[in-house]
């Protein structure tokens, strides 16, 4: 392997290794692992992979990013070298010219990104599909999400801070201007294939054979909680949903994210429905005309700082918008713990949603995870 090229630098101790990271503006304000040239190359060798390699030429900051700097970013967010193939393919996501997801890394928006895993390295690195799957307590979801906002900061010049004295030659290019506590390490998820085997998971949806280890990668601007605990059925969890997304004003041509827990997967697969008839469902009852929108005082384009209402014209009697851009355009993922009807529904940012598949670890394919 080739050596790594990044700066080494000198310290004490723990403490002396925080404080310059501190002092640089080298975190997201949380302590780190201090990333030794022995720890970054155990990421790299988990891969098998040189350290020189281009992963992003990052163009929006002129920035090309190395298979090392992500690799020293997973290290300092608390990841182990198993997990880094997850972290490579979303930061491979959010680079891609397609789909916008580089935006967050300077709008004045909070954008945040969510991301779900599927396949069988969800449960080969112990990632939690179940309950509080999208808060803390599991290594794995916590520091692959940390570890991509890490390198979003220190590889791809994101630093945050706007208004505040610039670090040292750092300047500040991340222009949010209260940002959101997902910024830390994203809505980090991984579905439940097991429990519910007639809802497809999400990466089948999209094309992608089941055995495949795939991220699905999303901007978000939040989200909203809608419970559906006196909804007994899939028809009325549906018209739920429905009336709090048209109610959130933010029917657009985009994508729209929404994890559904075990408790209301369970009346779907009791009422006979699969992923696309909920879809399907959501999407004509969410529809709305452009000029409905106007009328109702909402805004009706996909851009998050456009002006709402207006004056509708004829044309816009003939166009309809709803919660996405088409019924293929909603994710459903299905997370969460078996008690508690509480779904989650993710609102687009500017941008679309992307997938990438993970490629093999060496760790994982040899089984050697000690």
């Amino acid at each position: 392997m080739k050596p790594i090229a990044s700066r080494h630098f000198e310290v004490a101790d723990f403490d002396d290794a925080l404080d310059l990271y501190y002092r640089n503006g080298w975190t997201d304000g949380l302590p780190i692992v201090p990333p030794t040239e022995e720890k970054v190359s155990q990421f790299l060798e988990a891969v098998g992979r040189e350290p020189d390699e281009i992963i992003a030429d990052y163009y929006t900051y002129r920035r090309v990013v190395t298979l090392e700097k992500v690799a020293i970013n997973a290290v300092m967010a608390g990841c182990l070298p198993e997990y880094f193939p997850v972290v490579l393919a979303i930061v491979e996501a959010i680079a891609h010219e397609e789909g916008g997801l580089h935006g967050g890394n300077a709008s004045t928006g909070g954008m945040a990104l969510g991301f779900v895993v599927n396949g069988p390295i969800r449960k080969q690195i112990d990632m939690n599909f179940r309950g509080n799957t999208l808060g803390p307590g599991n290594r794995a979801n916590s520091t692959i999400g940390r570890a991509v906002r890490l390198c979003q900061i220190n590889a791809m010049g994101a630093v945050p801070g706007n208004g505040n004295q610039p670090l040292p030659d750092r300047e500040i290019l991340d222009r949010s201007t209260l940002g959101q506590p997902a910024k830390y390490a994203g809505y980090h998820m991984a579905e439940n294939e097991d429990d519910f085997p007639t809802l497809q998971p999400l990466h089948v949806e999209l094309g992608f054979k089941r055995d495949q280890n795939v991220v699905t990668v999303f901007p978000t601007c939040g989200h909203i909680q809608i419970s559906a605990h006196e909804d007994h059925g899939a028809d009325a969890i549906v018209d739920t949903l429905a009336h709090y997304l048209v109610g959130a004003g933010k029917l657009a041509k985009s994508f729209c994210a929404i994890a559904i827990p075990p408790e209301a997967a369970e009346h779907f697969v009791r009422d006979g429905w699969d992923k696309s008839d909920i879809r399907k469902a959501l999407y004509e009852r969410a529809s709305r005309s452009v000029a409905w929108a106007k009328r109702e005082g909402w805004v009706s384009s996909a851009g998050p700082i456009d002006a709402r209402g207006g004056e509708a014209s004829t044309e816009d009697e003939l166009e309809s918008i709803s919660v996405a851009a088409s019924p293929d355009d909603i994710l459903l993922i299905i997370a969460g713990g078996p008690a508690g009807a509480f779904l989650h529904a993710f609102l687009p940012y500017a941008g679309s949603y992307r997938s990438k598949v993970i490629q093999p670890s060496q760790l994982l394919a040899t089984g050697d995870l000690s």
